[in-house]
């Protein structure tokens, strides 16, 4: 009887065991995976802030505003005030100055005007590829908030942008959504009343989305450390973001600690390990027409 007992419990806590084995994923494979989810959702923000940053420049770019055409960041750009409705025009394999390469047009239009408070901008997206990966967006808006402590507030909202690539070596397409509700808070050079390279955003908020294997995150950019988007940097240079990855094992945290100097490179914390990533390198060899 008593080894029938022993065998019962021994038989019980090897099922526990298998049970709980087969709830996670394995350990070596989910950090390598894990830091690739987490790693895709660094490129969704950083091609946000990207097309952002044209767009900001845009709408204080002394030339455009006063002639109705400009060039800024490789784009051929046109502004009229009546109605209020700006273009954004990149021709064939345009370099952005960012080290990406951008084809096709994207509007933003607004039924007042792009610098009044509570104005509402919405952006469309036509025919668009970033690094000749299409893009297709919905439901793009932009909130002029006004000013706060005399630095201008905007809500970003996204109800989702696809990129669709495609691995030339295997002719293999890879999908990747995600959504975007954040606050950028606009610090402006006082020096003058156009964009200037000393000017940087705050962002704080969440983005949401699925990388190219189907894998979800949740990246939520911690209230004390905002990340910092400077027009004199290519890459996020401060700021701390956590990542909840509900498929895996662990969660992380990805740091952009760099307050000083403009650094390609960001790190990731996951299981108290250390890791350290470069930014996406983008794509500036154009592909035949």
């Amino acid at each position: 009887m008593k080894l029938y007992k022993v065998s019962i419990i021994i038989t019980f806590i090897s099922l526990m065991m298998i049970i709980a084995s087969c709830s996670k994923n394995n350990t070596s494979f989910d950090y390598t995976q894990a830091i690739e989810t987490t790693s895709n959702y660094v490129e969704a923000q950083q091609m946000t802030d990207l097309l952002l940053n044209t767009y900001f420049k845009s709408i204080t770019d002394s030339i455009l505003l006063t002639d109705g055409i400009s060039n800024i960041d490789g784009a051929n750009i046109s502004y009229t005030s009546t109605p209020a409705k700006l273009t954004i025009e990149y021709p064939w394999c345009t370099n952005d100055g960012y080290g990406h390469t951008r084809v096709g047009i994207y509007e933003a239009t607004s039924e007042s005007g792009f610098f009044d408070s509570l104005d509402i901008i919405n952006f469309e997206f036509k025919n668009f590829y970033y690094d000749f990966d299409s893009i297709s967006v919905s439901g793009f808006s932009i909130v002029n908030k006004g000013r706060i402590n005399n630095n201008y507030l905007f809500d970003i909202e996204v109800n989702n942008i696809y990129r669709e690539t495609i691995d030339t070596a295997t002719n293999k397409t890879f999908e990747m959504t995600y959504k975007v509700d954040q606050s950028f808070t606009r610090f402006k050079d006082n020096s003058s009343p156009y964009y200037t390279q000393e000017d940087y955003f705050a962002i704080s908020g969440i983005i949401t989305g699925k990388d190219q294997n189907g894998f979800s995150y949740s990246a939520v950019i911690v209230d004390t450390s905002l990340l910092v988007n400077s027009l004199s940097c290519k890459w996020l240079k401060h700021g701390k973001v956590n990542i909840e990855l509900p498929d895996f094992i662990y969660n992380t945290t990805t740091n952009f600690s760099y307050d000083t100097g403009c650094k390609d490179i960001y790190s990731i914390i996951m299981n108290e390990t250390l890791f350290t990533k470069a930014f996406d390198g983008g794509q500036t060899n154009c592909p035949n027409s």
